[in-house]
């Protein structure tokens, strides 16, 4: 004789339904559904809080800073220059004001229509005697984010240096990095500028507000920040005589790479994560235990009624 098919036969367990295995088979799937669960809960990430994804920014400097540098003037004394592109803080300066030559670029040699490079240059006319050995600037760049996140800021970039020789220029070239205080929620409309725009044109400043260590306590209080980490300096020294091409160059190479961003999941995509956590952890508790379970049943250590599957022949 040949096996052509075969079915599994099954022994069934009856019982009363206030018997006490059937009070033993609640209380056991009840505990691996509890145990599932404190065991997936327990080894973390059931419910994520926080998550991350990697992204370029979308980086572009919008002609707004505010620039101070002090040194030696011609006379021995103690010098200063200072320039912004706020006209308050301009009228401030006073006999300080020197208006610099400025230019900025931005690059992009993978051609993915964002900016991976962003080259800004500020360069004052000096006198020959004027030396130069202390830079304070802020700069204000345009940051957003567009997949995930949507995020839309002016964020300010600080820069200070000092010197005990007198240079002719500052080389400054980092890499742009985000600073979060806490994830990025993700909310359906754009994030703007919570922290409120800094040099704003428009408005009027008063000395204090206008000084440079108030607006780098400003830049540096801000939740989300941006910062050049790492970033590379080099002084040039100022050459013994320059005659009619004298001055001071502050050039500042920001590069721009995808960086990861933390943000707040929401909750279909928290969900989406944890069931599968626990289904998981629910499978395996229930093969360890079954065993235990299948020991039980067939030594009637609770009292049940064992039937079999009879197969039914059938004459066709």
């Amino acid at each position: 004789m040949v096996v052509v098919h075969s079915t599994r036969l099954y022994r069934r367990f009856h019982a009363p339904l206030l018997s006490s295995a059937f009070v033993f088979v609640a209380l056991y799937w009840i505990s691996v559904v509890i145990f599932a669960f404190l065991i997936a809960f327990f080894t973390n990430n059931l419910w994520v809080k926080e998550s991350s994804y990697r992204e370029q920014p979308d980086v572009a400097f919008v002609k707004r800073f505010s620039i101070k540098l002090q040194g030696v003037g011609a006379d021995g004394m103690p010098l200063e220059l200072s320039y912004s592109t706020v006209p308050s803080i301009n009228t401030l300066a006073g006999n300080t004001l020197r208006v610099p030559t400025v230019r900025s670029s931005l690059s992009d040699p993978n051609l993915d229509l964002l900016s991976d490079i962003v080259r800004v240059n500020i360069s004052f006319p000096l006198s020959e005697r004027e030396r130069v050995h202390s830079v304070q600037a802020v700069y204000a760049l345009s940051y957003k984010l567009r997949n995930h996140v949507r995020l839309e800021t002016e964020a300010p970039l600080p820069l200070t240096f000092h010197s005990g020789v007198a240079g002719r220029a500052l080389y400054v070239d980092g890499r742009l990095k985000l600073k979060l205080a806490n994830p990025l929620p993700i909310v359906p409309r754009v994030r703007g500028d919570e922290g409120g725009v800094l040099l704003d044109t428009s408005k009027v400043y008063t000395s204090p507000e206008a000084s440079m260590a108030e607006l780098m306590r400003q830049a540096a209080s801000r939740n989300d920040s941006i910062t050049l980490d790492p970033s590379t300096n080099a002084w040039d020294a100022a050459l013994p005589s320059c005659g009619d091409v004298c001055g001071f160059t502050v050039a500042l190479t920001i590069r721009i790479h995808p960086e990861k961003v933390l943000y707040i999941p929401p909750f279909i995509e928290v969900a989406k994560f944890s069931w599968i956590q626990f289904l998981a952890t629910f499978v395996f508790l229930f093969i360890f235990t079954r065993p235990l379970l299948n020991f039980i049943m067939h030594n009637q250590i609770v009292q049940t009624v064992p039937r079999d599957d009879v197969a039914k022949a059938k004459i066709i």
